[in-house]
């Protein structure tokens, strides 16, 4: 089973306002495809939109900006669970429209400036707000991320 968010989970969620998703909705084409009210994002595009918060706000790129690289933002943070993209950083040249996920602690050469952001703070973010708002104290201890099931999984029941 695949967690979907609506718009208003991922505005809680990576905390802009509706303001900010309107204009961000216009300017990247992956934001796009949220219709109304109803679940359409995953949890990889909370950690995408996340990093676009952190690009937009921390180091005050325009948004606009970031329209060539959105689509493979959005394609990287899908690709890879949770757990994963916690042990990764994401290496962006905006210039040249180019992104990696690289293991964490993976030397980065190049001879042009490149932007890296560890992902783990940005996960533990939002874990630490989509939990908060489950309210479910029961599964407190269990902060495990949420997590696409294969069909075939599926079909056993959800064991792998």
């Amino acid at each position: 089973m695949t967690v979907l968010y609506t718009p208003g989970q991922l505005r809680s969620a990576i905390s802009i306002a509706p303001e900010t998703y309107r204009h961000w909705k216009k300017a990247l084409a992956p934001l796009r495809r949220g219709r109304g009210h109803s679940p359409c994002f995953s949890s990889g595009d909370l950690v995408a939109v996340s990093v676009i918060r952190s690009l937009a706000t921390d180091m005050a790129i325009r948004v606009g900006a970031l329209a060539p690289i959105a689509e493979t933002l959005f394609e990287l943070c899908n690709l890879s669970p949770w757990p994963a993209l916690e042990r990764a950083k994401l290496v962006i040249d905006v210039p040249g429209a180019q992104l990696q996920l690289r293991p964490e602690l993976a030397e980065i050469v190049s001879d042009r400036p490149l932007i890296t952001i560890p992902l783990s703070p940005m996960v533990a973010r939002l874990r630490e707000q989509l939990l908060a708002a489950s309210d479910s104290r029961e599964q407190a201890s269990l902060l495990f991320p949420p997590m696409p099931i294969n069909a075939a999984a599926s079909a056993r029941g959800g064991r792998l």
